[in-house]
């Protein structure tokens, strides 16, 4: 039997760990959480755990938890099922769609950080939405590092593909959100000043009788 165990954050899938959070809600016997747990981390078959022996199901075990345990830098492009994504680039550029999501979903954010668990999965249960959000295909790029990514459309298929990145990307991504947060609020408030200036110049405009056509 050919068990193919995670090393470490980088080989677990966010799919993987959104199911591992549902798992710790359920009431079961411990024998029966660990082969859940192992079921889900190796996607060897639930059925044929029984056959692992004591001392290799302690291994398994062992080792999926300091695969969970090991950090994640932040990385701001990575390749699936070959196709290179990217991290949204120039926040300042972000479009309404972009910024009308990630504030939909920094609310959800919020609830990762919490130590209760059953907020954290509430914060995990739609992350491959943001994720779809803040890494998209690169389709075009130099050789200084510079890149552009594609336009952002909210796209269910994409969404499921996302469950497929490593866990080490989210959790990267999650740590750079704190400020990506504070840099949005101040891209969007530059934007909000510069049309409130615009729209004062209008009505300036008007009320003194320039620009009025007959």
């Amino acid at each position: 039997m050919k068990i193919v165990l995670p090393e470490n954050i980088s080989e677990i899938t966010l799919g993987q760990f959104q199911k591992y959070l549902k798992l710790l809600t359920r009431e079961l016997s411990d024998i029966d959480f660990n082969k859940r747990k192992i079921a889900i981390f190796t996607k060897l078959p639930y059925r044929d755990i029984s056959k692992v022996s004591s001392v290799d199901f302690k291994e398994l075990l062992l080792q999926i938890d300091l695969a969970l345990a090991t950090k994640a830098e932040f990385t701001n492009r990575f390749t699936l099922n070959d196709i290179e994504y990217g991290f949204v680039p120039n926040l300042d550029n972000i479009s309404i769609g972009e910024y009308a999501d990630l504030q939909k979903y920094s609310e959800q954010l919020s609830l990762v950080e919490d130590d209760n668990i059953e907020t954290m999965i509430d914060g995990f249960n739609e992350m491959e939405k943001i994720m779809a959000v803040l890494f998209r295909p690169i389709i075009n790029k130099d050789g200084f590092g510079n890149y552009k990514i594609e336009s952002y459309t909210a796209d269910d298929s994409r969404n499921e593909i996302m469950k497929e990145i490593p866990l080490s990307l989210v959790n990267g991504a999650l740590v750079f959100f704190s400020n990506l947060a504070n840099e949005l609020y101040n891209s969007i408030q530059r934007y909000t000043t510069q049309e409130l200036l615009k729209e004062t110049k209008h009505w300036t405009t008007l009320q003194n009788g320039d620009g009025i056509q007959a």
